[in-house]
């Protein structure tokens, strides 16, 4: 921290260098003299004051310094005192020593002289004592011509010390005499008329002084003396008060305390503390008990003012007072005094009066309480308080007085607010205060003070918040005091004020902004330098002292004007929209660099260069510099038109920016000259105000040059040949076209790099308009691609562009055409539509427009067809589909032939709706349209198809409804089926050893064996063991088997059965059958085959005339072969379960159910059903 401290300081020396323009290494730079010395006479504290400074950059630094100080007097040419004051300098600190002299000091002059020497520990090398400050006086009386004596009129000693006088004479070397109560005294004559004279051990003589005097023997009745107090005992530094006053200032409330002492204590000047009491009638105890410290002047009345709470007019108060001396020059003299007597000051509360105090009206600050007193007439009287209706604290402080508090009063309303007391006795007597509820005052902020010509000083602040109150109600009141100098000015207003600068001799200034009303004042202090606080000013006009082509010098006159300040300028110079600045000391500068004939626009502002404070205010001043030569060429161009006889050649030409031209034009030059061999010659001019020109030349070439002329000169000559031979070469050109955006248009070129040294591109901005404003641009040879811009390009305007190449003969030849928009725009026709050839699935759209004749917004590129189906549908795939936000799909056809005027639309639906729109579109969009809605068409063979498609479609109708409800009699009749072996369930009933294909039966080797009754109400109670075929509900077939007898019987093998569901027949939907299994009780039984057949087929068909309609169910059965036999149903399964014994024979045929059961025989009984669930494939 202390390095830095050291380079920081360092710093500072080098900057305070910089700005003092001192060596810095000089040893002298640390070496500050002593300035400003002055010296006066303390007459009441006998001390010669001595104050000066030294050069404020020692301030800054905060040095610790050394000052050497000699006194010497005009009788003595020694030195009396010389003296060592050590002080750490404070900025804004006037340096100061006071020397008490044992002889008077008015009795001769005295002489004062000063050197410095830094003793800072941070600047060792630095001890180097400054040149003496030249002697500084202080006149004495000794030389006045006047009888004198000093110390004058009377003096103050304690006992025992020593007192010296002196005696000065009107003429030298006149006899002089002192005398004091007879003491001796030690006589020493210092110069001609002046003779000192010393009393030792001085001692108390009596309490009204003593005096001592001088008498001059030339003139006995010119004598001049001095009372002289002794103090000597500790009762005489007692001083009870004398002369006690107290009175009441209402408007203040505020008691008011006098009172006096001794005149003996004021003589001397004593430090007193004074104790005041103060009580009321309603209290014994001591309200307020206050230690008053003062210094006692000389005929000056001590007094005290005391605030309260409670207004003073509501009771009586009494005071009383003693003292003590609080002197450090007697400190053993700290004694009390006796206590004075009460005094009174008389109150309201014994009037017999109806008050309210404060009184009239009264003024308080926001959020502070306020206290009232009420005063009744009569003892115990009941007295009310209304406020605003605010709570109020009562309290009964006699029999005739009540106080009530107000505690947070808040502004109401800028009229004031009433506050009154309502007695009940008597109530029309309402006593009444209006109270004003004031704003706080605040301090003033942002106090500062600044010259303009350091005569006059200007200090503003900010008065920060509205009191609330008008100023007419209660004022605030500002004022500025100056310590130094010891004036005050009230200001005038409110948020600045005005101060008279003295003579130069003060830079230091000490002031204390005051902001006062009748509650609170508020202070705010400020010292600074007035050199240091100065915003200069410009007056009068900046003049031109010196103006030529490219230069200008600025003179300006700068205030205040004085040496002891220095300047900074700023100078800055506009022109086109940029601006260019600059800084100088002096009060001119010279512009340097400045383009001829040109209008510059500068300004000037100053500030104080040691110390800135302020910018001064803007300074301006406009001029233009001076003509000159006209520099560079014009740029020009031509247009050529074929006539009769040759050519009409437009000379257009840009005027010269302003930098170039140097000048106001006059006029230009145009001279054509023939490039054949006859060399003819013209010159014409054209005015300043024009770009262009007209002429007709025949078939020969022209070399034409063009030049402006100012006052000055003219400038370089632009040339450009015109050729018939290049403008008849350009006629077989096609034009293309171009892109354009919002940019501009782009163009691109082919370069010509054998003979173009350039290229130039030209086009008019209103190509609509008859004065089409023709401009063209200039480009190098190496550019082949541009994007031409103009504020005058608008969207839907077609632009023509040609672009020629420049040989190095300035002959201008056509490269290339072209046209083009920055924006294209949709055309402003409407095509009206019309429809055609309408048949079933197709249709002729014609339509007829103006698009051509119309002004071409874009590109007419063609039509596009817009097709949407009222039943909607998909687009082919020579359209382009569209959705819409509402699921519209529309089908959009192109035309890109914009002479066509008709359109085939094929693929339609017949007897459908379809809407049509033709609109001409271009690179902005499509043109307006007109609408048509068409239907189309039924086919021509519709009718015929319906007549033969219906009948047939209906007789199928009616041929499909009667098959189905006879398709199990068309099936028996016409599609009989044959059972497949491989598929039937009874295979699984077979214990085949080897292959199941081997269970192969055939018809020819079966006899029936088992009849199958079905009969429906038991099928109902067997569901969910088998599932039939066709959608019928599942069965559990019971089978009765029987068995052959004889010698053929077959009762070692197994015998299969299966059924043929497919050939079931019912003889009615009567819901009931039955299956019932029945096997003979005596399996050994048997029955030949003829016999069984026989029986069974007379019973059966005896018995299906006796079987009631519903309940007869007809199954083909059939008997297969034992396991012996073959089969190839590779379907089948194997079987756990074994069949009962059947014969050899094998047959089909059809039982009924009752025949069935007639065959049982009547020792047999059924067996139980077995379900099929419980057989691998029941049978």
């Amino acid at each position: 921290m202390a390095l830095f401290l050291t380079l920081w300081t360092v710093f500072l020396l080098a900057l305070m260098h910089f700005s003092t323009c001192k060596s810095t290494g000089s040893s002298d730079y640390l070496v500050f003299p002593t300035e400003s010395l002055n010296v006066f006479i303390r007459s009441k504290e006998q001390c010669l004051d001595i104050e000066w400074t030294v050069n404020p950059h020692a301030y800054t630094l905060n040095l610790k310094m050394i000052f050497q100080i000699d006194i010497r007097r005009t009788t003595f040419s020694n030195i009396v005192e010389k003296k060592n004051y050590a002080t750490i300098l404070i900025p804004n600190e006037t340096l100061q020593w006071c020397w008490h002299s044992a002889l008077p000091l008015e009795c001769t002059s005295h002489f004062v002289r000063i050197r410095s020497m830094v003793d800072d520990e941070r600047f060792p090398e630095f001890k180097f004592w400054s040149s003496w400050s030249s002697w500084v006086k202080s006149e004495g009386k000794d030389s006045s011509g006047q009888y004198h004596i000093f110390p004058v009129d009377k003096i103050y000693v304690e006992e025992d010390s020593n007192v010296t006088f002196c005696c000065i004479s009107r003429t030298d070397n006149e006899k002089v005499d002192f005398l004091y109560e007879r003491r001796d005294s030690q006589r020493t004559k210092l110069s001609p008329r002046m003779t000192m004279f010393e009393v030792n051990n001085v001692s108390f003589i009596r309490r009204e002084g003593s005096n001592a005097y001088c008498k001059f023997n030339s003139d006995n009745s010119n004598i001049r003396g001095v009372v002289l107090y002794v103090v000597g005992s500790s009762d005489y530094l007692v001083f009870p008060t004398e002369s006690l006053n107290v009175f009441i200032r209402s408007k203040e409330q505020c008691l008011d305390i006098e009172w006096t002492v001794n005149p003996h204590a004021y003589t001397l000047n004593l430090k007193m503390i004074f104790q005041i009491d103060i009580r009321r009638t309603t209290f014994f105890n001591i309200v307020e008990k206050k230690n008053y410290t003062t210094i006692l002047i000389p005929n000056e009345t001590l007094q005290w003012c005391w605030h309260s709470a409670l207004p003073l007019e509501c009771t009586s108060h009494f005071v009383r007072i003693r003292s003590m001396v609080d002197d450090e020059r007697f400190p053993e003299f700290k004694f009390w005094s006796s206590w004075s007597s009460w005094v009174k000051s008389e109150g309201k509360d014994s009037s017999g009066e109806y008050h309210i105090f404060p009184v009239d009206k009264i003024y308080v600050e926001e959020d502070s309480n306020v206290t009232f007193c009420c005063l009744s007439r009569t003892d115990n009287e009941k007295v009310d308080f209304l406020y605003e209706r605010r709570d109020s604290q009562r309290t009964k402080l006699s029999p005739r007085m009540t106080m009530f508090e107000v505690n947070n009063v808040s502004f109401i309303r800028r009229q004031g607010t009433n506050a009154y007391c309502m007695f009940n006795s008597d109530k029309s007597k309402v006593q009444g205060v209006v109270l004003y509820i004031v704003g706080v005052i605040e301090e003033p902020k942002n106090f500062s003070c600044q010259t303009r010509d350091l005569q006059t000083l200007d200090c503003t602040w900010d008065p920060g918040r509205d009191t609330l109150l008008q100023e007419e109600i209660m004022p605030t009141n500002y004022n500025l005091f100056e310590w130094f100098s010891q004036k005050k000015v009230n200001c005038v207003h409110r948020n600045w004020c005005t101060w008279q600068l003295t003579s130069d001799i003060q830079d230091m200034y000490n002031f204390t902004l005051t902001a006062e009303n009748e509650l609170r004042k508020r202070r705010v202090d400020i010292l600074f330098n007035v050199t240091q606080q100065v915003q200069p000013k410009l007056v009068d006009e900046i003049s031109i002292e010196h103006l030529s082509e490219t230069e200008a010098t600025l003179k300006w006159k700068i205030i205040p004007n004085q040496k002891r300040l220095s300047f900074l300028c700023q100078i800055e110079i506009y022109h086109n929209g940029k601006v260019i600045q600059y800084n100088t000391s002096n009060s001119q500068f010279t512009l340097r660099e400045l383009q001829p004939y040109t209008a510059y626009s500068t300004r000037v502002r100053c500030c104080t260069a040691n110390h800135f404070w302020k910018w001064s205010e803007w300074k301006s001043k406009n001029f233009t510099t001076k003509e000159d030569v006209p520099s560079g060429a014009l740029d020009v161009w031509r247009i050529v038109e074929p006539v009769s006889m040759g050519y009409n050649v437009k000379i257009f030409w840009k005027p010269l920016p302003t930098f170039q031209a140097n000048g106001k034009i006059q006029n230009y030059s145009i001279v054509m000259k023939t490039l054949g061999e006859v060399h003819r010659e013209n010159i014409f001019f054209s005015e300043s105000d024009s770009n262009s020109t007209e002429k007709i030349i025949d078939q020969q070439s022209y070399e034409i040059s063009v030049v402006a002329f100012n006052s000055i000169g003219s400038s370089t000559p632009s040339v450009i040949v015109v050729s018939g031979d290049t403008e008849n070469s350009a006629q077989n050109i096609t034009e293309e076209r171009v892109n354009g955006s919002r940019d501009g248009i782009y163009l691109s070129w082919k370069p010509d790099p054998a003979k173009a040294e350039g290229y130039v591109v030209d086009w008019c901005n209103y190509p609509q308009d008859a004065v089409c404003d023709f401009q063209w641009k200039k480009f190098g040879s190496n550019t082949t691609s541009a994007i031409i811009r103009s504020a005058a390009f608008q969207p839907g305007v077609r632009y023509n562009f040609r672009i020629y190449g420049l040989s190095t003969k300035h002959e201008a030849y056509l490269l290339e055409k072209k046209t083009g928009y920055t924006q294209e725009l949709a055309l402003d026709c409407k095509p009206v539509v019309t429809v055609g050839n309408l048949t079933s699935t197709s249709l002729t759209l014609n339509w007829k427009d103006n698009c051509i004749d119309e002004p071409q917004y874009g590109f007419f590129d063609g039509y596009h067809i817009y097709m949407k189906s009222e039943v909607g549908g998909s687009c082919d795939q020579e359209t382009e589909k569209q959705n819409f936000s509402d699921n519209i799909i529309v089908c959009k056809y192109t035309v890109p032939d914009i002479k066509q005027k008709t359109f085939n639309v094929k693929k339609l639906q017949p007897k459908s709706t379809y809407n049509f729109e033709v609109k001409a579109y271009t690179g902005g969009g499509d043109s307006l349209g007109s609408f048509i809605e068409v239907t189309t068409g039924t086919p021509e063979n519709t009718n015929l198809i319906m007549t033969i498609l219906f009948p047939m479609a209906f007789f199928s109708l009616l041929l499909i409804i009667g098959l189905n409800l006879k398709i199990q009699w068309v099936k028996e009749k016409c599609f009989p089926a044959i059972p497949d072996p491989y598929k039937s369930s009874v295979l699984s009933l077979m214990k085949f050893k080897e292959n199941i294909h081997q269970a192969t039966l055939n018809t020819s080797d079966c006899i029936p064996d088992a009849i199958e009754v079905v009969n429906k109400p038991e099928i109902s109670k067997m569901q969910g063991s088998r599932t039939l075929l066709m959608g019928n509900e599942i069965t559990k077939p019971a089978y009765l088997y029987l068995l052959p007898t004889g010698k053929d019987a077959l009762d070692s093998q197994t015998c299969i059965c299966f059924e043929n569901f497919t050939y079931r027949q019912e003889a009615s939907d009567f819901d009931s059958s039955r299956q019932i299994q029945m096997i003979p009780t005596d399996p050994t039984r048997s029955v030949g085959p003829a016999e069984h057949l026989l029986n069974v087929e007379k019973d059966y068909i005896g018995s299906l005339d006796n079987i009631p309609a519903g309940e007869a169910s007809l199954n083909y059965v059939s008997q297969l072969a034992p396991t012996g036999s073959t089969s190839g149903d590779k379907d089948s399964t194997s079987s756990n379960l074994e069949a009962a014994h059947c014969s050899e024979y094998k047959m089909q045929m059809v039982m009924s159910t009752g025949l069935a059961l007639s065959l049982l025989p009547e020792d047999d009984r059924p067996i139980s059903v077995t379900s099929l669930d419980q057989l691998e494939k029941p049978c």
